[in-house]
């Protein structure tokens, strides 16, 4: 080899080795997330470029403007109901609150209630996801222009995975496929209203279903006895000669809603409610357009689908507690009936409703059976310590209704939030547990049994696996050995509904006798 050979062998030598220790250059997972949705807008729906938002890195399509004449949400401090659907970049649905598209996809769960979601959006924090968050709190740019969301609005976002995150995937809302993390996701969202003062906002949605379903009564929040006939009055009715009976239950048993306690509003009980007497108008609170008026569902206020558009649906279940628990106390039976004041315990069969009319739990099996088609376990009767309210594991509203009542006595409570699940609600779950009973693994114990056995009374005769001397074969004892191989494993999926912030409630109460 001459010396220029060697030369340009060591210069290129010196430059493997100084490429080999530059760094290659890196760049953040978020850096390309965003040119990659980029390169898929570009491709797919390069109308929307222009409508890029700096804040959260997501794009914008405007499906409807809404109403113009109403307030817009932006910069305020608001509580929001919306209809949420989400999708990966194919078209997959992952969640949604729609029944329709529920039922299209084999998703829909008599469990889960379609409704519009109703979360809070503030300058200092909010419960929304934060990709539906940005769009509705921020000022939008939309063809150029600023654009704010109000009532009425419909949305398209296409959001990358840093401001996604599932706001509902479980308790019934899950569409036919996951979203892997990390993925992309487009988002359709529609507005249906807003409120500042939630709290308020529930109370006169009780005061209007009791207005709708009986009356508020409201000249018995205060008793004050000042005359003497009517302490008289008061002292007619009696068990015997020395005992006063306190008759202002009758008062109470006059078809409206009382207070069990004055000094708590809005909640209410209706001490002469029988579902052999009364049926509900569950349409009393659905004219409200800021929660439920939406066009598909112009027949069924809350667009439950197949099970609550039945028309005779809850004819059936009234006849269904009729049959099972009876017609309940009379108002002539009411001052024989035991009041649960004098009882340490009580025995409670409910039905619990949102105030659209919608099932959210029960124990009893006949309610089951009608509205979700089938019993998962067999409802057992609460147990509700009266002596003791505040020793029970019940909402508030429980603990001071209950103890008002008479045994075999129907009653209806109706409440707001604040004496029930309040504003953290209860999130909807769905949990698949899986029972083994295949027989190997019957097998496998019943072969350690005999290995125990054995291993004490040994293998000679008269032994375990021997039947002569003890008068009975073991080998089938307590396990008849038909060992095949196949896998008979039960899998029971269970969903539990959601009850979202600030959600009054009512509940169908029997105590047992």
């Amino acid at each position: 080899m001459n010396r220029f050979c060697v030369v340009v062998s060591l210069l290129c030598a010196v430059a493997m080795l100084a490429a080999s220790c530059i760094e290659e250059p890196t760049m953040e997972f978020e850096d390309i997330e965003q040119r990659s949705l980029k390169a898929w807008m570009t491709k797919y729906k390069p109308e929307l470029l222009d409508n890029y938002q700096e804040d959260g890195g997501y794009y914008v399509e405007v499906l409807d403007e809404g109403c113009a004449d109403s307030v817009a949400i932006t910069g305020k401090d608001v509580w929001l109901w919306y209809d949420f659907t989400g999708r990966d970049l194919a078209g997959n649905i992952c969640e949604t609150r729609d029944w329709r598209l529920a039922k299209q996809l084999g998703t829909y769960n008599v469990r889960a209630h379609y409704i519009p979601s109703f979360r809070f959006s503030g300058k200092e924090s909010t419960t929304m996801m934060e990709g539906t968050y940005l769009a509705t709190f921020n000022k939008l740019t939309v063809d150029g222009k600023d654009f704010e969301v109000r009532y009425g609005t419909k949305l398209r976002l296409y959001l990358p995975s840093s401001i996604v995150a599932s706001e509902s995937a479980d308790g019934g809302y899950e569409g036919q496929y996951g979203l892997d993390d990390g993925k992309p996701m487009v988002v359709d969202m529609s507005i249906y209203g807003h409120v500042a003062n939630p709290v308020a906002y529930e109370g006169n949605h009780v005061e209007a279903f009791a207005n709708a379903n009986g009356g508020i009564c409201t000249e018995h929040k205060t008793v004050v006895e000042k005359e003497e006939e009517t302490k008289a009055r008061r002292r007619m009715m009696t068990r015997a000669e020395e005992e006063e009976v306190d008759t202002r239950p009758l008062e109470f048993y006059d078809g409206r809603w009382h207070q069990p306690v004055d000094t708590l509003e809005h909640l209410l009980v209706n001490y002469a409610y029988s579902p052999a007497r009364q049926s509900f108008d569950f349409n009393a609170v659905g004219a409200d357009t800021m929660m439920y008026n939406r066009e598909d569902v112009s027949e069924n206020v809350y667009g439950a689908g197949d099970v609550y558009s039945q028309a005779d649906l809850n004819s059936r279940i009234d006849a269904a507690l009729v049959k099972r628990f009876g017609e309940g106390i009379t108002y002539d039976e009411v001052l024989d009936a035991d009041s649960l004041n004098t009882k340490s315990t009580a025995k409670v069969w409910y039905v619990g409703r949102f105030l659209d009319g919608f099932i959210f739990d029960t124990n009893i099996d006949e309610v089951e059976e009608i509205v979700f088609g089938k019993v998962d376990s067999a409802g057992e009767a609460l147990s509700f310590t009266t002596a003791n309210p505040e020793d029970n594991d019940y909402i508030l509203a429980w603990n001071y209704s209950i103890p008002t009542l008479r045994r075999g006595q129907w009653a209806t409570i109706l409440t707001v939030s604040t004496y029930a699940y309040g504003l953290d609600g209860q999130t909807g779950s769905t949990s698949t547990t899986t029972t083994n009973t295949n027989a190997y693994y019957d097998y496998a114990n019943y072969y350690n049994y005999m290995n125990y056995m054995n291993s004490y009374y040994g293998y000679g005769y008269g032994n375990m696996y021997n039947n002569g001397y003890y008068g009975y074969n073991p080998y089938y004892y307590g396990y008849n050995y038909n060992y095949s191989g196949e896998d008979t494993s039960v899998t029971v999926t269970t969903t539990s509904t959601e009850i979202q912030s600030y959600t009054p409630l009512i509940f169908q109460v029997f105590v047992e006798k």
